[in-house]
């Protein structure tokens, strides 16, 4: 699977935020859906 722009950008705010969830905060998604999208990485 191609690394996309989309999961780049989930990817960093993940990082910056320091949790799942806080990223998701930011994001403005539930923390379940961006589990699921960042799962499809591995």
């Amino acid at each position: 699977m191609k690394l996309s722009e989309v999961h780049l950008i989930q990817l960093s705010a993940v990082v910056n935020a320091g949790s799942v969830s806080k990223g998701a905060a930011a994001l403005g998604v539930s923390q379940p859906a961006l589990s699921r999208s960042l799962a499809q990485l591995e």
